[in-house]
Protein backbone atom coordinates (compact mmCIF):
# COMPACT_ATOMS: atom_id res chain seq x y z
CA UNK A 1 0.00 0.00 0.00
CA UNK A 2 1.16 3.37 -1.23
CA UNK A 3 0.58 6.97 1.03
CA UNK A 4 -0.23 9.24 -1.65
CA UNK A 5 -2.25 12.73 -1.02
CA UNK A 6 -5.41 11.56 -2.04
CA UNK A 7 -5.31 9.14 0.47
CA UNK A 8 -4.13 4.97 0.92
CA UNK A 9 -3.45 3.30 -2.35
CA UNK A 10 -4.47 -0.55 -2.61
CA UNK A 11 -4.04 -2.58 -5.02
CA UNK A 12 -7.29 -4.82 -6.28
CA UNK A 13 -7.11 -8.02 -8.05
CA UNK A 14 -9.64 -9.33 -10.43
CA UNK A 15 -9.86 -11.84 -12.93
CA UNK A 16 -10.91 -10.92 -16.61
CA UNK A 17 -14.68 -11.74 -16.09
CA UNK A 18 -15.21 -9.75 -12.81
CA UNK A 19 -13.46 -6.69 -14.34
CA UNK A 20 -15.74 -7.20 -17.35
CA UNK A 21 -18.82 -7.18 -15.62
CA UNK A 22 -17.78 -3.82 -13.63
CA UNK A 23 -16.64 -2.41 -17.11
CA UNK A 24 -19.89 -3.41 -18.41
CA UNK A 25 -22.15 -2.07 -15.45
CA UNK A 26 -20.57 1.35 -15.19
CA UNK A 27 -20.18 1.42 -18.75
CA UNK A 28 -24.51 0.81 -18.19
CA UNK A 29 -24.96 3.64 -15.99
CA UNK A 30 -22.22 6.13 -16.97
CA UNK A 31 -19.93 5.34 -14.41
CA UNK A 32 -16.06 6.77 -14.97
CA UNK A 33 -14.20 6.36 -11.85
CA UNK A 34 -13.56 2.89 -10.62
CA UNK A 35 -11.57 4.22 -7.28
CA UNK A 36 -15.02 6.12 -6.55
CA UNK A 37 -17.26 2.99 -7.50
CA UNK A 38 -15.21 0.82 -5.81
CA UNK A 39 -15.22 3.21 -2.53
CA UNK A 40 -19.02 3.86 -2.68
CA UNK A 41 -19.44 0.09 -3.19
CA UNK A 42 -17.59 -0.81 -0.25
CA UNK A 43 -19.18 1.67 1.74
CA UNK A 44 -22.46 0.70 0.84
CA UNK A 45 -21.94 -3.03 1.66
CA UNK A 46 -20.70 -2.20 4.76
CA UNK A 47 -23.88 -0.10 5.90
CA UNK A 48 -25.93 -2.98 5.01
CA UNK A 49 -24.09 -5.19 6.56
CA UNK A 50 -24.25 -3.74 9.90
CA UNK A 51 -28.44 -2.80 9.64
CA UNK A 52 -30.91 -5.54 10.85
CA UNK A 53 -33.05 -4.77 7.67
CA UNK A 54 -30.18 -5.06 5.42
CA UNK A 55 -28.96 -8.51 6.39
CA UNK A 56 -30.13 -11.62 3.92
CA UNK A 57 -32.45 -13.60 4.90
CA UNK A 58 -33.36 -17.26 4.77
CA UNK A 59 -36.29 -16.27 3.32
CA UNK A 60 -36.96 -15.46 -0.69
CA UNK A 61 -37.11 -12.03 -2.18
CA UNK A 62 -35.31 -10.37 -4.50
CA UNK A 63 -32.47 -7.71 -5.05
CA UNK A 64 -33.08 -4.47 -6.80
CA UNK A 65 -30.50 -2.48 -7.81
CA UNK A 66 -31.01 1.49 -8.45
CA UNK A 67 -29.14 4.11 -10.17
CA UNK A 68 -27.28 6.95 -8.21
CA UNK A 69 -30.27 9.38 -9.25
CA UNK A 70 -33.11 6.71 -8.02
CA UNK A 71 -31.39 6.10 -4.35
CA UNK A 72 -31.12 9.83 -3.94
CA UNK A 73 -34.63 10.26 -4.84
CA UNK A 74 -35.98 7.34 -2.17
CA UNK A 75 -33.62 9.05 0.20
CA UNK A 76 -34.96 12.37 -0.09
CA UNK A 77 -38.62 10.76 0.48
CA UNK A 78 -37.31 9.25 3.39
CA UNK A 79 -35.49 12.39 4.46
CA UNK A 80 -39.19 14.13 4.01
CA UNK A 81 -40.90 11.55 6.21
CA UNK A 82 -42.75 10.23 3.51
CA UNK A 83 -41.71 6.62 4.07
CA UNK A 84 -39.43 5.08 7.26
CA UNK A 85 -36.90 3.86 4.63
CA UNK A 86 -36.52 3.19 1.34
CA UNK A 87 -36.77 -0.57 0.97
CA UNK A 88 -40.80 0.09 2.65
CA UNK A 89 -41.28 3.15 -0.09
CA UNK A 90 -40.26 0.66 -2.79
CA UNK A 91 -42.24 -2.58 -1.09
CA UNK A 92 -45.77 -0.27 -0.81
CA UNK A 93 -44.71 1.12 -4.85
CA UNK A 94 -45.19 -2.51 -5.91
CA UNK A 95 -47.54 -3.72 -3.47
CA UNK A 96 -49.92 -0.96 -4.77
CA UNK A 97 -49.27 -2.15 -8.31
CA UNK A 98 -49.99 -5.76 -8.22
CA UNK A 99 -52.19 -6.09 -5.23
CA UNK A 100 -56.06 -5.47 -6.95
CA UNK A 101 -57.91 -2.26 -5.27
CA UNK A 102 -60.64 -4.32 -4.97
CA UNK A 103 -59.13 -6.73 -2.74
CA UNK A 104 -57.20 -4.00 -0.78
CA UNK A 105 -60.85 -2.46 0.01
CA UNK A 106 -62.07 -5.91 0.83
CA UNK A 107 -59.45 -6.25 3.32
CA UNK A 108 -60.07 -2.74 4.84
CA UNK A 109 -63.78 -3.39 5.08
CA UNK A 110 -63.31 -6.50 6.90
CA UNK A 111 -60.28 -5.46 8.94
CA UNK A 112 -62.74 -2.34 10.21
CA UNK A 113 -66.44 -4.81 10.55
CA UNK A 114 -63.77 -7.29 13.01
CA UNK A 115 -62.83 -4.52 15.17
CA UNK A 116 -66.28 -3.14 15.62
CA UNK A 117 -67.12 -6.71 16.66
CA UNK A 118 -64.46 -7.01 19.23
CA UNK A 119 -65.31 -2.98 20.50
CA UNK A 120 -68.58 -4.59 20.87
CA UNK A 121 -67.33 -7.56 22.78
CA UNK A 122 -65.32 -5.26 25.13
Amino acid sequence: MDMTDDGIKITLRMGTEELQALEDFMGERDLENKSVFIREAIKRYMETYDSPAGQVSSESGIFVRFSELHMDALSQIVQRGISLNEEEFVRKCVLDRIVPKTIEEDALSESFRTAQRNAALK
